[in-house]
């Protein structure tokens, strides 16, 4: 593998391995620094990774990181949050219509999104995915929702007014102005 292979494939394992970007973008300038003293001493890669380049650097994030239990259960509540904003937002704009319905399907949908966002770290690596990916994306996602509208269209448990939905949505859109205002100031 070259130098620039070696960072590429860290950097997506880092990607998947929830490595924080701070502490991503320190690992790939030490890595590369490490890389670069290899290659002026006649080195390899290999001689600084090793043979499994995968390994390596799931090690190396396995050493920085240490998220406990609660990071899980913010990051778990964030994406429920996300998730039913995105579902009630959706019924009223798809269904073009002041109530939308909260069906069982409804509670699944969030809960199948929390999880799948808060256990598999690919989100973050999604833009890199190849275009097989992306179709395969494009063509379960619209099962999925077919198959939450046969099994969960009845009994509706409650309708949603806009009003109720825009007040659900005004902790995370000022959660998001607060956090955005931060970063202009660093």
């Amino acid at each position: 593998m070259t130098k620039d292979q070696v960072l590429d494939h860290c950097r997506t394992e880092w990607m998947f391995q929830e490595v924080p970007e701070a502490d991503l973008a320190d690992m790939l300038t030490e890595l590369r620094d490490h890389l670069e003293d290899a290659a002026r001493v006649g080195k390899s890669p290999e001689a600084v990774v090793g043979e499994d380049v995968t390994a390596f650097a799931t090690d190396w994030a396995t050493a920085r990181r240490a998220p406990g239990r609660s990071a899980l259960f913010r990051r778990l509540g964030e994406h429920a949050y996300a998730g039913a904003v995105a579902l009630l937002a959706a019924g009223h704009l798809v269904g073009w219509t002041a109530r939308t319905p909260v069906v069982p399907a409804s509670f699944v949908a969030v809960a199948l999104f929390a999880v799948v966002m808060s256990f598999t770290p690919y989100w973050r690596a999604v833009l890199r995915w190849p275009l097989w990916q992306w179709m395969g994306l494009c063509f379960a996602f619209p099962v999925v929702l077919l198959l939450l509208f046969l099994v969960g269209g009845r009994p509706m448990l409650l309708q949603v007014p806009l009003w109720g939905t825009a007040l659900f949505v005004l902790p995370g859109a000022l959660a998001a102005a607060v956090s955005a205002v931060r970063k202009r100031k660093r």
